[in-house]
């Protein structure tokens, strides 16, 4: 499995963004955080989420048979952590971040996020959001029209520790590529190009640059912390019982298996 990752500081005065990839026996796990800037420390919050996640994966055994627990486990441990850190300072602070998370094994992703850091599917060159933003713009969105991009679900801050959204599992494709991203990517690239440099730029990891490079140029010299996440899934990732074909994949094995059948009859009637 191919994997890649970057993070730019945009025009920001500095990167709240943190974003890794660790791997363990045949499991990957992928972490994007977003801290918010219009509160203070936001790249402590981020980092902890970051350090936090690295730390239960090395463990937690492989494959993770409860993702949605650990996820939870991850978010709540988490944000326990940050509020301490903010109540520590002097003043006291409420560091805040998105969080978004993508656990690969046995031929499967499982995702889930607290934010608005975002998850893609990119699939027979098709993009699929998977993710829902937690924010008032996307809460109001069959209300009355808004630009307010407030969140109403974090990671730290004053508040319980957020219930971070889950959904089933995404069953693996050969050539599927994930991507993680935070707003500073996603807000400034229209989806078509995403689809682009996705399909047609190898490797992975120059595809990134690529998208960042675009979103820090359209930002017109006031572009965000701009960072991502990918992975390019190959045939030997996908697992011998997980791998679902496609419809042409299909009807060609089904014309295989007729021509093979046809000529084993003629065989038979020699």
């Amino acid at each position: 499995m191919e994997q890649a990752r970057i993070s730019l500081q945009g025009d920001r005065p500095n990167n709240q963004d943190r974003c890794g990839i660790f791997t363990k026996e045949g499991s990957c796990l992928m972490v994007l955080a977003d801290g918010l800037g219009g509160h203070p420390k936001g790249e402590v919050a981020a980092q902890i989420v970051l350090n936090v996640c690295e730390q239960l994966f090395a463990r937690t055994p492989v494959p993770v048979t409860a993702p949605r627990l650990f996820f939870h486990h991850c978010v709540n441990r988490a944000h326990e952590y940050i509020t301490q850190y903010g109540q520590n300072q002097k003043p006291a602070v409420a560091p805040r971040t998105t969080v978004v998370m993508a656990l690969l094994q046995e031929g499967q992703c499982h995702w889930s996020y607290a934010g608005d850091s975002r998850f893609y599917l990119l699939r027979d060159g098709r993009l699929y959001l998977q993710s829902t933003d937690h924010s008032i713009a996307q809460r109001d969105a069959n209300g009355v029209p808004t630009n307010n991009r407030a969140l109403t679900r974090c990671v730290g801050g004053l508040r319980s520790a957020p219930m971070p959204a889950t959904e089933p599992p995404v069953v693996l494709r050969p050539d599927d590529v994930l991507l993680l991203c935070s707003d500073g990517l996603w807000g400034q690239l229209p989806q078509q190009q995403l689809i682009d440099t996705l399909c047609n730029v190898f490797p992975l990891e120059k595809a990134l640059q690529m998208l960042a490079r675009a979103a820090e140029a359209n930002g017109a010299n006031n572009s965000d912390n701009i960072s991502a996440v990918g992975a390019r899934v190959g045939y030997g990732d996908c697992g011998v019982n997980s791998v679902v074909p496609s419809q042409e994949e299909e009807n060609d094995l089904l014309s295989a298996i007729e021509h093979l059948n046809d000529l084993i009859e003629h065989n038979l009637h020699e």
